[in-house]
Order: structure tokens, then C-alpha cells, then sequence
């Protein structure tokens, strides 16, 4: 509609109810305005708020409904203008106040919501522990971060990723995993929670059920590369798994070529299940993109060495000790 004609509406429905004081008429506009709202008719209903804060600038309802009309319409400027408005006529307006973190963190502007946050849980509003817990996090504030979480986990929001993760970046791994575990309870379809609680578990050196979650990560749907087959292979290697450790890994091998990470594990894994042909084969690989690699060096000696070449292995170990020299 353009711009005159929603001008004239809004005029018209000021007139329309310009016989009644300024506190009905707002009444009356604003419960038009839910109608048309509940009838899909959006833009009729923004003109009715409009004409109703027009009508007592006071009335803050009508500046809250237009700030959800044009949140629902993904404005989330035109809603923060509506709320900034009402905050000037009624100070620390709690929805107000709650609405605007809400938008903040939407947009990821962590110290707005921050400080939004805290001025609505001054003024009695619930459920303001998330924001601050989410915002703190992403602001490098992982202590505060968790505390607010814990709260926030508490008061029944579903927090529990968020925790697992902050607690793993502190290397607080037990507690990293009781989340996790708390929040599959909630979601157990959720690919990329397993696979975090493997990296947990593995770090934990609990390698069964490293190996366990991250085979789940991989059904419900994580994305099947060379991470998850590279964390698969070691998983299996520290179990003494060779054989499926070698599986994994030749397939990380094939998605991610010359990563010296998987060659090493890969090499290592042939060298255990004493296969020194392929393991001499894999060391020699490592050399070619890292010829000053002493440890990859040293381990081709001992697989010639236990491959019956014994002289050439332990020139080959020799060389690799005199690079430690250097």
C-alpha cells in the first residue's frame, strides 16, 4: 500500500474515534488492531497501533504489538525503533526492555543483549539467564557464562549444549560429558552432540565409547569425512582395533590426501599390526612432504629393521637421531 494511503487510513481511524477520550480510542484502535492481527490482515492491524499510540502515546501495548508485527516480518529495526519509543514514554519498560535482548542476540550483537538483559532481570523479568549465559559465552566469558547457564538450566531452558561445550573449552571434560549426556536426553537425534561427546570421551581416553558416539554421529546424519574417519581410526588404534583402524583412516586418507595427521596414524596402525611393508610404505610418504621429520624418519628405520633389514633400519634410525642433534 503506499505510503498516502496508510497515512490517510491511520488519519481516518483517529477521526473515527475522535469523539470518545484519548484513552478508549486507543483501547478501541488497539483492539481492532488484534483482530486484523488474528486475521492475517498485518498491515491493517499496524495501522490501528499506530493510530493508537497516536492516540495516547502512553500506551504501550500498542508499541509492543507493533514491535512482534514487525518481528514476525523479519524488521527487526523498524521493531527496536518501536521499543526505543516506548522506553522514552515509559522508562525501563520491562517487555521492552526483554524484547530488545531477545532482538540483540538474535543479531548477535552479544553486548547489547548483555546489557538489555541485566536491565529487564532488574525490573522482574524471568528466563533472562539464557541471554546473558549465551552472551557471556560468545564475549569470552566462560565463567560467567556457565553460572548464568547453570541458572539459566535450572529455571528449565534448554541449556545443556551450550554448558557441554563451555565446559569442554575449559577442558573440564567429566562435567563436559554430563551435559551432553543431559542434553541427547533431551535430543537424542541430535548428529553433532554425539560427535562432540566422542571428542570428549576420546579425550578422556575412554575409547569404547569414543568410538561408540562417534558411529552414531556418523548414522543420524554428521557429515561423513575425514574428521569423523580420522577420529574413528584412532579410536580404534588405541583399542588395538588395526584392522578398522586401518579402514577408517585409509578412507580419511582418500577425502583429505597428504594430511600428515592421518599418514602418521595410518602408518602407525600398519606399523602395530606389524604389516612393515605397508607401514615402510606410509613413513616413506610423510618423508617425501616432510623430509626433516625425525619422528616419521626414526619409525621407517624400525619397520625396516623389523621387515629383516636390519643394517638399512638402523642407518635410517641413526640419520633420524642425528636430526635430534642438530
Amino acid at each position: 500500500m503506499p505510503l498516502y494511503m496508510i497515512l490517510y487510513r491511520i488519519l481516518f481511524l483517529c477521526l473515527l474515534s475522535a469523539g470518545t477520550p484519548s484513552g478508549d480510542r486507543a483501547k478501541q484502535l488497539y483492539k481492532e488492531g488484534l483482530h486484523l492481527k488474528r486475521d492475517g490482515r498485518l498491515e491493517e492491524a499496524q495501522q490501528c497501533f499506530t493510530a493508537a499510540i497516536l492516540a495516547n502515546s502512553r500506551f504501550a501495548d500498542a508499541y509492543l504489538e507493533l514491535a512482534v508485527l514487525f518481528r514476525q516480518q523479519q524488521q527487526p529495526e523498524p521493531a527496536k525503533q518501536q521499543l526505543f519509543a516506548l522506553l522514552e514514554v515509559v522508562p525501563e519498560h520491562p517487555e521492552a526492555l526483554q524484547t530488545l535482548a531477545e532482538i540483540f542476540l538474535e543479531e548477535k550483537a552479544w553486548e547489547d543483549a548483555l546489557a538489555y538483559a541485566f536491565r529487564a532481570q532488574e525490573q522482574g523479568c524471568a528466563g533472562m539467564h539464557r541471554i546473558i549465559g549465551i552472551s557471556y559465552a560468545q564475549l569470552d566469558h566462560p565463567r560467567e557464562a556457565i553460572q548464568a547457564l547453570e541458572t539459566a538450566g535450572k529455571e528449565g531452558a534448554d541449556v545443556f549444549p551450550q554448558l557441554a561445550r563451555l565446559h569442554a573449552q575449559q577442558e573440564d571434560y567429566p562435567q563436559g560429558i554430563r551435559y551432553y549426556e543431559q542434553a541427547l536426553q533431551r535430543d537424542s537425534s541430535a548428529a553433532d552432540l554425539y560427535f562432540e561427546l566422542g571428542m570428549m570421551h576420546f579425550n578422556m581416553k575412554n575409547y569404547p565409547k569414543a568410538t561408540i558416539a562417534f558411529e552414531q554421529a556418523g548414522k543420524l546424519g554428521h557429515a561423513v569425512d575425514a574428521d569423523l574417519y580420522l577420529n574413528l581410526g584412532m579410536a580404534h588404534l588405541e583399542q588395538a582395533g588395526y584392522t578398522d583402524a586401518i579402514r577408517h583412516l585409509r578412507k580419511a586418507l582418500t577425502l583429505r590426501p597428504n594430511d600428515i595427521q592421518v599418514m602418521i596414524n595410518l602408518a602407525n596402525a600398519y606399523y602395530k599390526q606389524q604389516d612393515f611393508a605397508n607401514a615402510i610404505t606410509q613413513w616413506n610418504n610423510i618423508l617425501m612432504l616432510q623430509p626433516l621429520n625425525g619422528f616419521a624418519m626414526f619409525m621407517l628405520g624400525k619397520s625396516y629393521i623389523c621387515s629383516g633389514e636390519v643394517a638399512k633400519g638402523q642407518a635410517i634410525c641413526d640419520q633420524a637421531l642425528a636430526l635430534g642433534t642438530r
